[in-house]
């Protein structure tokens, strides 16, 4: 259900994910899309929180592969956001997550989840050894590049954003 979900919002838009549109994509009743998923804020929800597992998994497979502590939360995190290589799946997500956050903007209750997880990583990403504030520092100056992207605005962009982008590595090494 999650990916018929995933396969509206990519294809039709946010607007056109409904829990009619859903039973339509798998093939189900309405019903037992109901019996999942009672509200299509409960779908919402359900669809935010596979998006935070992925890149919770991403994060926790690029901390164990950093053989340098210090700051290895905060260059995962980077990692996982700005891949070397961005593939299908990285820009998927991205579209994907473009769409969740126009639906939570019509109820902000659904963005708990997403501020739950980031204060979780927030304090991991300060205690892994790097000095807090410029823990802190990366993971806002990291945050604001993907929104902007995700938003269309691509701020800084070319060259200028690998740029940054490489900066903020440099600095989770504690340089």
């Amino acid at each position: 259900m999650l990916d018929a979900a995933e396969n509206i919002v990519l294809r039709d838009g946010v607007a056109h994910l409904t829990l009619d549109a859903v039973a339509a994509e798998t093939g189900m009743s309405k019903g037992g899309v109901l019996y999942h998923f009672p509200s299509k804020d409960a779908l919402i929800r359900g669809m935010i929180r596979r998006l935070h597992e992925e890149f919770d998994a991403e994060v926790r497979r690029l901390i164990a592969e950093d053989p340098c502590p210090a700051g290895r939360t905060v260059r995962a995190v980077l990692n996982a956001n700005f891949p070397p290589e961005p593939s299908a799946r990285t820009a998927r997500i991205d579209r994907i997550a473009a769409g969740l956050l126009a639906a939570v903007a019509t109820n902000r209750d659904l963005l708990q989840d997403m501020k739950e997880y980031t204060q979780r990583m927030e304090q991991e990403m300060m205690s892994d050894g790097l000095d807090p504030v410029t823990a802190i520092v990366i993971h806002m100056a990291a945050d604001g590049i993907w929104m902007s992207s995700l938003f269309g605005m691509a701020h800084p962009c070319g060259q200028m954003r690998e740029l940054v982008i490489d900066r903020l590595r440099v600095m989770s090494m504690g340089v």
